[in-house]
């Protein structure tokens, strides 16, 4: 605690006692009700009484305080004289109005705690109002109208949003192609010339070499060649059969011997090429079958002739879709 803070605090005591004494040692003015005698004036009471105060409370004694019951008659209140010695720390005068009336004790602790906490706010301040203002939460509050800005904004996107999702129709559903089925691999060398070149000779208008496409048939070959004359003994021919790359194909005349299929392709009376007996030429002129294909044939049937037509399946090179159309060309 500072020095002037004990000095006020000493004060307050001083203030506190000197309100008990002055209670003690009211001055009647006239006569005691309860009938007690007053004393002289400026005659002390007896040190082995203590005075009587209304409502029953004795003071104790005092301690440094001069009893001011002994100033003389009219003395105003406040102007006695200050029993401390020069130079000790200035207490500011007491109020010159009247003492406060006695009623008790509670009245005496009510106006000491009144004067300490006057001399308390003089000092330092009233206490109430040095206390910090509590503190404002700050809150982010929207108007009305930016809520409802923000809302229409909102609602505008949406609406956008679902007229252009509604707006593009769905486009056809996409079809994807159905793969063909993958068929056996032809070597190149299987697959022979795209036409074929033969010789027409015979009872024709026009005979000579004449090209027709692959897979056409003597009928075919007479008709490029101008056609029979009107005495061609057609009948004589199988017009039916499938031509053969190479081959001459004469046409008989009433009286004359057919000639067979060919001289490079020997074959039957039916015309189709014997596996064991043709010659390479022969082979070779057989549709899809070449030069490298013939030369196979021949080798394998060097190994043993050929029993079925199936056998030609063993050769390298033919395949089954090669087979199925040699299969009414050859025979065994």
């Amino acid at each position: 605690m500072s020095r002037r803070d004990h000095d006020l605090a000493r004060i307050a005591r001083h203030r506190l006692t000197a309100l008990t004494a002055a209670g003690a040692h009211v001055r009647p003015t006239g006569a005691d009700p309860a009938g007690h005698p007053h004393h002289a004036p400026g005659a002390p009471p007896a040190p082995h009484q203590p005075a009587q105060v209304p409502g029953g409370w004795v003071p104790g004694p005092t301690r440094s305080v001069p009893d001011r019951s002994l100033d003389p008659p009219g003395t105003a209140w406040g102007a006695r004289p200050d029993p401390r010695p020069p130079g000790d720390l200035q207490e500011p005068a007491l109020p010159t109005s009247s003492p406060p009336s006695v009623h008790g004790r509670g009245t005496l602790t009510a106006a000491a705690l009144q004067i300490a906490a006057t001399g308390y706010t003089e000092t330092h301040g009233d206490a109430i109002a040095r206390a910090p203002a509590p503190r404002r939460r700050v809150r982010w509050v929207l108007s009305w109208r930016l809520a409802a800005a923000a809302g229409a904004v909102i609602l505008l996107v949406a609406g956008a949003v679902a007229l252009r999702a509604a707006a593009v129709a769905p486009g056809p559903p996409v079809v994807l192609p159905t793969p063909a089925p993958s068929g056996p691999v032809v070597p190149a060398s299987a697959t022979g010339p795209a036409e074929v070149v033969v010789d027409v000779v015979g009872a024709v208008i026009a005979p000579g070499v004449v090209r027709l496409a692959q897979g056409s048939r003597v009928v075919d070959a007479i008709a490029a060649a101008g056609g029979a004359t009107a005495d061609a003994q057609v009948s004589a021919l199988n017009l039916a059969r499938v031509l053969v790359d190479g081959e001459q194909i004469a046409v008989p005349r009433p009286g004359e011997e057919p000639a067979p299929a060919g001289a490079s392709a020997p074959g039957g009376a039916d015309g189709l090429v014997d596996l064991n007996t043709a010659d390479a030429a022969a082979l070779d002129a057989l549709p899809g079958i070449g030069p490298v294909l013939a030369d196979r044939i021949v080798g394998h049937r060097q190994d043993g002739p050929f029993t079925t037509v199936d056998e030609l399946a063993d050769v390298a090179g033919i395949g089954p879709t090669l087979l199925e159309r040699l299969r009414d060309l050859v025979r065994v």
